[in-house]
C-alpha cells in the first residue's frame, strides 16, 4: 500500500444552494440536496433506478461550472446535526449522464487520478469507522457540525494496487446488489399489497362488519426508557425510538434499556410499530430485539393475522398525519380516541381466510427480506474494515461479478 493526502488525488467543491421550495418533481437538473441524501440512499445514489425520488430544479437557477455532478463524483454530507451522521459519503452513478447538480449543503469530491485510486474504492473508505474518527477530529460548531473540505484534504489514506481495489469494491459490491434487490422486491410487494387491499374492498357489502381499529387490535404504547437504563453487567437492549423507527435500526449510538422489562414493550423482527407523535410512521421491525420507548405503540392481535391490522392501519395513517398536524402545537400527535373512532370492515370468516392466504405470505416475504438484508448489512460491515486495511488478502480472490459499470468507467 501507499499513503497520499486525499488533496493530492481528490477535488472538493461546493453545491449550490436552492430553497425546497423551488425543487419540484419535473425540471432541468436533478438536484441533489442534502436532507433527501440521508435516507433512502445507501453507499450510491443512482439516477437510474433511485430507491427515492430525486427531485429537480430549473436551469435558471444560479449553478456554477463546478456545482455540477459527474458520473463516478463522491457526494459528502459534511454537515450535520449530530456528530454521528457527519460525514456520510455517496458515489454518484448516472450512466445515463443526467444533469445533476450537487446541492445544498453538500460537497462534490471528485477523483483526479484514476490510475491510482478508484472512485468506488475512495467510496467505500469514507465508509469505515476509522476513517470517520479521523474526520471527527475536524468538526467544528455547537448545534450544527461541519467538516471544511480542506480538512478532509488533509487525511491521509492508504492506497493499495488498482487490481486490489477492484476486487474489493467486487466483492463489498456483491452485497450492495443484493441488498438493493431485496428493498427492490419489498417496493413491489407493498405495492402489491396495496393494490389487493384496494381490490379487497370493492367487494365488500352489508356481511362486512363495521368496527373500529380498536376492535381488531391492541395498541401498546411504549415505556418512557430512560427510567429502565441497564444495571450492573446487563447489556440491555437498544431504545427504539422514532428515529430509529425511520431509519429502520438502532445505530451503535442508539439508547439503551434493561433487558428483563415487561415483554409487552420488548419488539422483536416481525413486531409492527406505530409512531403516534411527532414523525408518524408505520412499519414492521426487522432489525432485532429492542425496547420501545415511548410515542409509540406495538400493534397486536390475537384475532387477526398481522395483515388485516397493518392495511387498516396504514389505510387511515395519512388522516392521521392530518390530525396529528392539526394539533402540533409542540409535537403532533393523535389521541387513543382517534384509533376508536377510525372505522374498519371485517369481511366474514370465509373470505378473510381467503384474503389471509394472499396476504400474509407477502407480509411474511416482505419482513424475511428486511431480515435479511440486515444480516447482508451486518456482515458487508464486518468485512469492510478488514478489507480496507489489508487484513483480508483479496490478492487471490477471483471477481465474485461481472465488473459494474462505474468501474468499467473508470
Amino acid at each position: 500500500m501507499t499513503i497520499f493526502r486525499i488533496g493530492d488525488i481528490a477535488a472538493f467543491s461546493k453545491g449550490a444552494s436552492v430553497p425546497r421550495d423551488r425543487m419540484n418533481i419535473a425540471g432541468d437538473y436533478l438536484y441533489l440536496h442534502y436532507g433527501d441524501l440521508y435516507k433512502g440512499h445507501d453507499l450510491y445514489i443512482d439516477t437510474d433506478q433511485p430507491r427515492k425520488a430525486i427531485p429537480y430544479i430549473s436551469s435558471q437557477e444560479k449553478v456554477r461550472d463546478d456545482q455540477f455532478a459527474r458520473n463516478n463524483d463522491i457526494i459528502y454530507i459534511l454537515t450535520s446535526e449530530t456528530i454521528e451522521d457527519l460525514g456520510k459519503a455517496l458515489l454518484l452513478k448516472c450512466p445515463q449522464k443526467e444533469t445533476v447538480v450537487a446541492g445544498t449543503e453538500t460537497t462534490i469530491m471528485r477523483v483526479l487520478r484514476p490510475d491510482l485510486v478508484l472512485p468506488a474504492y475512495l467510496n467505500y473508505m469514507a465508509q469505515t469507522d476509522h476513517f470517520k474518527r479521523v474526520l471527527r477530529q475536524y468538526v467544528t460548531g455547537m448545534k450544527v457540525f461541519r467538516v471544511h473540505p480542506r480538512d478532509v484534504a488533509q487525511i491521509e489514506i492508504d492506497i493499495p494496487s488498482l487490481s486490489v481495489q477492484r476486487a474489493i469494491v467486487s466483492l463489498l459490491d456483491s452485497f450492495h446488489e443484493a441488498i438493493v434487490l431485496n428493498n427492490r422486491i419489498n417496493d413491489y410487494l407493498a405495492a402489491l399489497l396495496d393494490g389487493q387491499f384496494k381490490r379487497a374492498l370493492i367487494g365488500a357489502d352489508d356481511s362486512w362488519k363495521r368496527v373500529s381499529l380498536l376492535d381488531i387490535a391492541n395498541y401498546k404504547n411504549g415505556l418512557a426508557m430512560q427510567k429502565f437504563r441497564p444495571e450492573g453487567n446487563d447489556k440491555g437492549l437498544p431504545v427504539l425510538k422514532i428515529r430509529e423507527l425511520g431509519q429502520g435500526y438502532c445505530g451503535a449510538d442508539a439508547e439503551r434499556c434493561r433487558s428483563d422489562i415487561n415483554e409487552s414493550v420488548v419488539i422483536h423482527d416481525g413486531d409492527l410499530v406505530f409512531s403516534w407523535s411527532g414523525t408518524l410512521l408505520l412499519d414492521f421491525w426487522a432489525a432485532g430485539d429492542a425496547g420501545l420507548n415511548q410515542h409509540l405503540f406495538k400493534v397486536t392481535s390475537k384475532n387477526y393475522p398481522s395483515w388485516f391490522y397493518y392495511m387498516w392501519t396504514k389505510c387511515h395513517l395519512n388522516r392521521f398525519i392530518v390530525m396529528a398536524k392539526d394539533r402540533a402545537t409542540t409535537m403532533g400527535h393523535i389521541k387513543r380516541s382517534a384509533l376508536q373512532e377510525s372505522e374498519v370492515l371485517i369481511p366474514p370468516d370465509d373470505t378473510l381466510a381467503e384474503l389471509t392466504v394472499v396476504m400474509q405470505p407477502m407480509i411474511d416475504e416482505l419482513i424475511g427480506l428486511r431480515i435479511e438484508g440486515r444480516k447482508l448489512k451486518m456482515l458487508r460491515d464486518a468485512l469492510l474494515p478488514k478489507l480496507m486495511s489489508g487484513e483480508i488478502d483479496v490478492s487471490s480472490i477471483e471477481s465474485l461479478t461481472q465488473l459494474n459499470n462505474h468501474l468499467c468507467d473508470c
